[in-house]
């Protein structure tokens, strides 16, 4: 299993907990089906469909996954129902309901309709680097990739990390690449960016399968946009979109690295998973100190 997105903390100290004593620390947040009249739930589950143990390993890595279940209740059903309750006891009073007690009675029918309701659960992956001193987060946003680590947090009692953070602002090293055609000697650009005026809110240029080395790619740069999102490939193993915060999205292993992990078709699933594991969190542990090169030079 891979990543899909990338978002990426700093360790500020060592980390000290060996996976045993993690998993003591996260049994006490061990996920629990939502109640009846809750509407979210969140708590730690395996990685490994087939294990019961909340940290999986492989050498200095430990992959841990946070699952929330949210009882989903369409809006129309609820304004439905709020609706119908809204008419009879307006009826029964033979008065019209103020805003408070409509609001009253919203919550009433959320509260009946939430035991009845259906849930979805989603799982987010992380996994601790501890000799790079990376916590990686599989997730599109910062704010998402808080919500696990704001729960890590609160499982260990303190969790030092910051964002990825680099000298130069990631925007404009990115502009300047393609302004100049001059990439680092690792980077091939790929086929998509997003571009941005800084000068009008909301105002953004998205390119899908064009060449970033083009004239018409040079023409948006010189008409005042700038990058936000750009499309890459490092050393031929890894492809990504590189976002301006330093998120990342969509990284995948090239043809290359897929070959190189070799044919393992008769592996079981745990063998499977350690494997990919160890190459994709091998393959990123190579690609992070790159990535903060880039933008630190």
């Amino acid at each position: 299993m891979w990543f899909r997105n990338l978002c990426v903390f700093q360790l500020a100290d060592a980390f000290k907990l060996d996976a045993e004593r993690l998993q003591g620390a996260l049994e006490a947040g061990a996920f629990q089906p939502v109640g009846g009249h809750d509407p979210e739930t969140r708590g730690w589950v395996a990685p490994l469909a087939s294990s019961e143990q909340l940290v999986h390993s492989v050498g200095a890595k430990q992959m841990i996954c946070l699952q929330t279940e949210t009882r989903v209740l369409p809006p129309a059903v609820v304004r439905e129902n709020v609706d119908n309750r809204i008419d009879e006891r307006e009826q029964a009073m033979g008065r019209p309901l103020g805003r408070r007690e409509k609001a009253r009675l919203k919550e009433e029918v959320t509260l009946d309709l939430l035991p009845r309701a259906f849930t979805r659960n989603k799982r987010c992956y992380a996994y601790i680097d501890t000799e790079g001193r990376w916590l990686v987060v599989d997730a599109a946003t910062w704010r998402e990739a808080e919500i696990l680590t704001d729960d890590l947090r609160a499982m260990l009692g303190t969790l030092p990390i910051r964002p990825l953070q680099t000298d130069s602002a990631p925007h404009q090293v990115m502009t300047e690449w393609l302004a100049h055609d001059r990439f680092p000697s690792d980077v091939e650009p790929g086929e998509e960016a997003v571009f941005e005026d800084s000068r009008s809110e909301g105002a953004e240029v998205r390119c899908k399968r064009q060449d970033l080395r083009s004239a018409e790619i040079r023409g948006h740069i010189k008409a005042g946009k700038r990058v936000r999102r750009l499309a890459l490939t490092l050393d031929g193993r890894l492809s990504a979109v590189i976002d301006s915060d330093l998120s990342i999205k969509r990284i995948k292993p090239t043809d290359q690295t897929q070959d190189d992990s070799g044919d393992r078709e008769a592996e079981s699933q745990a063998e499977r998973f350690d494997a990919d594991f160890a190459l994709m969190s091998g393959e990123i542990g190579r690609f992070l100190p790159r990535l903060l090169a880039w933008f630190d030079s």
